[in-house]
């Protein structure tokens, strides 16, 4: 069995629809759009025969059924991350499916390396974190002095979520730590180059910040799912709340200890 029988089998079936419910679960928790997500399932449902095929998906969440409902599937998806690197193998091997070059087998063992596919390497990160902070403090108007306690704070914000992550730290105070120490850590590399903090912990934090989260939940209003688009505005705006949460605590205690208010 290939995949390709214009009138699959129940077993058949059974082993597209597990497959396809796979491929749309890596596209959904590697950053892909939500309306991308339930495209690219339907594509590869009609390539393989699969007919009556009907999908929903929510930014945790998919839902989908085949025939008259004799199939149907549910996948739970809590954890999300970007790695638009997956998202562009899926892609890829649901446009050979399309083009009729790709049995099920095969599809099957691509999407397994597609799902297989690392994250950059620790070293990537860590330089990725410290020159964005650089750029963004500058950016902001800071100066070179202040761009380089950025560019530490970024160095030390990127180790420490490489770390959260590692130990399955919840979201939330991970946020709120990183935040904190982002702060922290640019206050007192800004007092040691005689320079202000306030750029330098602005163009910092920016690595924190929900931008993409902000952007596919006003790209989910824009396409009319506003359920997904109420949930991702949700998620960016408490990402935000955990970052001023973070920042202002040190603030605020650095303020009552010295006296000095960080402009």
């Amino acid at each position: 069995m290939t995949g390709r029988e214009v009138f699959p089998d129940e077993e058949l079936r059974r082993r597209i629809m597990d497959f396809i419910m796979a491929a749309g679960q890596t596209l959904l928790e590697n950053g892909a759009e939500v309306f991308r997500v339930e495209q690219t399932m339907e594509i590869m449902a009609r390539s393989f025969h699969l007919r009556e095929f009907h999908v929903y998906v929510l930014t945790n969440g998919i839902f989908a059924s085949a025939g008259t409902a004799e199939i149907s599937e549910v996948r739970n998806v809590p954890s999300r991350t970007t790695h638009l690197s997956r998202v562009a193998a899926v892609n890829a091997l649901s446009r050979e499916i399309a083009e009729g070059n790709m049995t099920l087998d095969e599809a099957e063992s691509r999407l397994v390396l597609a799902r297989r596919i690392p994250f950059p390497k620790d070293w990537v990160q860590l330089v990725s974190g410290m020159c964005g902070a650089f750029c963004f403090a500058l950016i902001f108007g800071g100066t070179l002095r202040s761009a380089l306690a950025a560019a530490l704070a970024g160095f030390l914000a990127s180790g420490y979520l490489l770390l959260c992550g590692r130990h399955d730290l919840p979201g939330g105070f991970c946020k709120i730590s990183c935040a904190a120490l982002i702060t922290l850590a640019c206050i007192l590399g800004c007092n040691l180059l005689g320079t202000s903090a306030s750029h330098a912990i602005i163009g910092s934090l920016m690595i924190l910040t929900p931008g993409i989260a902000f952007t596919m939940g006003i790209r989910d209003f824009v396409q009319g799912d506003y359920l997904s688009g109420t949930i991702r505005m949700i998620d960016a705006l408490l990402i935000a709340a955990s970052i001023a949460i973070g920042t202002g605590l040190v603030l605020s205690l650095y303020t009552f200890f010295t006296g000095v208010v960080v402009a």
